[in-house]
């Protein structure tokens, strides 16, 4: 059963059964909220606000979601034949990955997004918002055209260039490299020094330049992550070079968005501390099928893998 399908009230007693937590102690401290709370929630889950729903969903996926992923198969998804030539399907999938890129980092409303891309601008949606998913959408689209030049490739300048392009508008730093430490939030994962940055995304342009396997582009967005190089912005980053890389491979990119990524952030953050790519790179594959089957109207030939 997927984890969107399983109860809050069934999690958290899922959660309160496993051996690494056992007590609502524990378990108030790793959702940092009272042990008040999970008394409530147990007797009833509707008044659980979002924030803590997406806290819940984590751990869960982290705790007990994690495992099966390990034992399925690698299975790309192709892109369906002359995909660069055929400008609806190019302008369906733009519109689907950058709405749900944004969706994994700010509340966006679906509707408004497509009035915003259509060149209508909703009378109560501020100016940060509206740059926001300009800035998705336009870098999302803009790439998809030049990908198909041979010539087209991902350097440290198109990383910035990206960055740029996102955050324009919304950051005075769009573009440069952050200068402070940066923390992700509720993760064990140390980013990298501020004085290391270039020279460490110098090393990842080289090392993943020209990869055409799930596994590697699972490997490659793990890596850029923990790296973090902007003090905002590293996850629309990351995930339109992980878009950029699926597509030069020929594969259909995963959709990343508000329904999935609570097991996004479990299987990204399992790979950057243990070292193993399988679980997220299963989850990318699951969510490039989903893509293709529903969103495309399109079903696209599968190719297994077994890397």
């Amino acid at each position: 059963m997927a984890y969107q399908d399983v109860s809050y009230k069934d999690k958290i007693e899922i959660l309160l059964d496993h051996p690494t937590i056992k007590t609502s102690v524990k378990l108030s401290h790793i959702l940092n909220v009272s042990r008040n709370s999970i008394i409530n929630w147990r007797d009833d889950d509707r008044n659980i606000n979002s924030e803590n729903r997406d806290s819940i969903d984590f751990w869960y996926c982290k705790v007990i979601g994690l495992d099966s992923l390990n034992d399925i198969e690698i299975e790309s998804t192709l892109l369906p034949d002359n995909f660069f030539f055929e400008p609806n399907l190019k302008d369906v999938l733009a519109r689907r990955l950058s709405f749900g890129s944004l969706e994994v980092e700010v509340s966006v409303d679906e509707g408004k997004f497509k009035q915003v891309i259509d060149n209508i601008i909703p009378n109560d949606m501020n100016t940060q918002a509206v740059l926001e998913v300009v800035g998705v959408a336009n870098a999302t689209r803009r790439m998809m055209d030049a990908i198909s030049e041979d010539s087209f490739d991902i350097d440290s300048r198109q990383v910035r260039d990206w960055h740029y392009n996102l955050m324009q508008g919304i950051r005075r730093d769009a573009g440069q490299y952050s200068t402070n430490i940066r923390i992700i939030p509720d993760a064990e994962v140390a980013t990298t020094e501020p004085d290391d940055i270039e020279a460490e995304i110098e090393y990842w342009v080289s090392k993943y330049r020209g990869i055409e396997s799930v596994m590697d582009i699972a490997k490659a967005h793990a890596h850029f992550e923990s790296i973090h190089p902007f003090a905002d912005g590293n996850g629309r980053v990351g995930r339109l070079i992980m878009t950029t890389q699926y597509l030069q491979a020929g594969l259909m990119p995963p959709e990343i968005n508000g329904y999935n990524k609570a097991m996004y952030y479990a299987t990204l953050e399992h790979a950057q501390i243990s070292g193993n790519i399988k679980p997220l790179a299963v989850f990318l594959c699951e969510q490039s099928k989903k893509l293709s089957e529903s969103h495309l109207k399109k079903p696209s030939g599968t190719q297994l893998f077994k890397e």
